[in-house]
């Protein structure tokens, strides 16, 4: 990302927002991902970064056990709610927790995209095979401020 031509010509404002929700799906793959050890190229995460007129998109896919849907779509809900001044607020409160045992993360991936894109993350979940959802988001920042 950081070697193309586009990424370069980006502000650096919308550069470094760019690479740090980029990083964050990476991260979310490598923390969250139900099928680590597949072969079969339907079945592994995908991230990628696009341009739309005046937009950025990026677009993450990660397979996740159908069990996990209803707490992700909790999570990314409670964040699209909040504006801002709130999400800055539960940055903050989440940070400073305690972990809490058996818990893999607190939810802060979704805050900071949320925070750094200024914009509502776009899901959907897909069938792929038996007891496994392919969870995507799509994440969108202004070119300019």
């Amino acid at each position: 990302l950081r070697k193309t031509r586009e990424f370069g010509d980006l502000q650096a404002t919308i550069r470094k927002r760019t690479y740090s929700v980029f990083v964050e799906c990476v991260e979310n793959i490598i923390k969250h991902s139900a099928l680590k050890n597949s072969k079969d190229a339907d079945l592994l995460p995908y991230v990628s970064v696009s341009t739309e007129d005046d937009k950025i998109i990026i677009s993450a896919r990660n397979p996740v056990q159908e069990e996990s849907m209803a707490k992700l779509i909790h999570n990314i809900n409670n964040v699209n709610n909040l504006d801002i001044p709130e999400l800055r607020k539960l940055h903050e409160i989440r940070i400073n927790r305690d972990a809490v045992h058996g818990e893999n993360g607190a939810g802060l991936g979704f805050i900071c995209i949320a925070f750094k894109s200024g914009k509502k993350i776009s899901y959907e979940f897909h069938p792929l095979i038996p007891g496994y959802l392919n969870f995507e988001i799509h994440i969108s920042l202004n070119k300019k401020l």
